[in-house]
């Protein structure tokens, strides 16, 4: 064990030898501030009598000492006012990112037991529920089929106990055969479903239980999803996450999705910075309806990882069948999304006769199902939430179509986030 202390100037010298001394195997120091008990650096160096890195900004000397020393620990013996709670996420954030367990006297961040794949693999990542993550994984799916053979493996919170593979270059996903999945208990609307509905690849299921401050998850079989995709024929493995769980992988590119609709402090403080820290590509969904806050979002990621590739998208609904002349009822899991839904649904021909944005939302699903009226020719769903035991069955039981819905980001900052997947893939497979 080597450990890396963190050290103020608010502590007498003297003690924090004492201390340094009580941890033992620390080869090296980093000094975040304060000047209230010691002289100069060289002097409290030469008292500490170990390498003792010191810099304007302390994470950028956290970093340089992380990266020359080989340490498992980072021990935190600082205390405020030199360091806040801020300060210390992004300590926590920092060490995480270098596979390094963080520590102080009443805390400790460690990271997850992550593996890397034999093949080139892209982590998908999102910073909360709802941000868009699985639209952008199975975006990023299609993007690669046209010039590689991709398998998505995926996690969810309703996902099988053992990794479950659906061909969906092969198999015919129809509603009626997700209803018969969802009769035998499983979650049909998991994201290897939907992934596979929606991209037409194959793509592979996997528990999790559980999510960690930082992104990591508890109980997961998403190990065994990756070396089952190992044996697959295919050039390319997508790592997708489950909410803010990330994939307990060492990708060789990592794609970060956050929403303008989320709180700003889940994105600048927290774990954000960890998640953002790690992206080659940061893909701010839902721009067109907060562009104020996608752009300032943008700016927070231009701070903490100036070397992101960042991606304003409104997210669009695809519907995967005509809707031209009919009469629908849609049914979303924002209602935050509905109205621009609605206007791309209408530019395509539909009318749409009641929008209901509760699919995550049972009660209040079942009470918008009960206004649906005569003359619904179809119902129009995405592929998430209660969509296949609850509207799905609903609609088959009175005779409608099924419909079910993909979201197809839409750059709206003059961008390519096609090309940038295909530059990034390029550099992953090493073409």
């Amino acid at each position: 064990m080597k450990r890396l202390a963190l050290i103020d100037g608010e502590h007498y010298p003297p003690v924090v030898h004492w201390a340094i001394n009580m941890l033992g195997n620390v080869c090296c120091a980093v000094f975040l501030g304060g000047s209230e008990k010691i002289g100069s650096i060289e002097v409290l160096e030469r008292t500490l009598g170990i390498r003792l890195y010191a810099e304007k900004d302390p994470l950028d000397a956290l970093k340089r000492a992380l990266c020359e020393n080989d340490v498992n620990e980072v021990v935190d013996l600082s205390d405020e006012p030199v360091v806040d709670y801020e300060t210390r996420f992004r300590i926590a954030s920092l060490c995480l990112r270098h596979g390094v367990v963080y520590k102080g006297a009443d805390f400790e961040f460690r990271p997850g037991k992550l593996i890397r794949p034999s093949k080139p693999t892209l982590s998908v990542l999102g910073l909360g529920k709802r941000v868009g993550k699985t639209a952008i994984g199975s975006f990023i799916a299609r993007v690669l089929k046209g010039k590689y053979r991709p398998v998505v493996v995926t996690m969810g919170r309703g996902g099988p106990e053992k990794p479950e593979l659906v061909d969906g270059e092969i198999e015919k996903l129809t509603p009626e055969n997700l209803l018969r999945l969802a009769e035998i208990g499983r979650h049909a609307a998991s994201d290897h479903y939907e992934d596979a509905l929606v991209a037409g690849v194959t793509t592979i299921g996997c528990r999790r239980c559980g999510g960690g401050m930082a992104g990591f998850p508890f109980f997961h079989v998403f190990h065994e999803g990756i070396k089952l995709a190992e044996e697959l024929p295919h050039d390319i493995i997508i790592a997708e996450g489950s909410g803010a769980t990330i994939p307990p992988v060492l990708a060789d590119g990592y794609i970060a999705v956050l929403s303008a609709l989320q709180r700003e402090e889940h994105v600048a403080g927290f774990f954000g910075p960890f998640r953002l820290g790690l992206a080659d590509i940061v893909v701010i969904t839902m721009a067109d309806v907060e562009p104020g806050k996608a752009e300032r979002f943008a700016e927070i990621v231009g701070r903490i990882n100036p070397e992101a590739d960042v991606h304003l998208v409104a997210l669009r609904p695809k519907p995967l069948g005509n809707v031209e002349g009919k009469s629908v009822a849609l049914f979303m899991t924002s209602n935050r999304a509905l109205n621009g839904a609605k206007e791309c649904l209408e530019g395509l021909g539909a009318r749409v006769i009641l929008a209901s944005g509760n699919l995550s939302n049972r009660p209040a699903l079942w009470e918008d199902l009960r206004r649906v009226g005569d003359g619904v020719d179809a119902v129009l769903v995405e592929l998430k939430a209660a969509s296949v035991d609850v509207v799905t069955r609903w609609a088959l039981e009175k005779g409608l179509e099924v419909i079910y819905l993909a979201n197809e980001p839409v750059n709206v900052d003059g961008k390519s986030l096609r090309d940038a997947v295909l530059s990034l893939a390029g550099r992953v497979v090493k073409e």
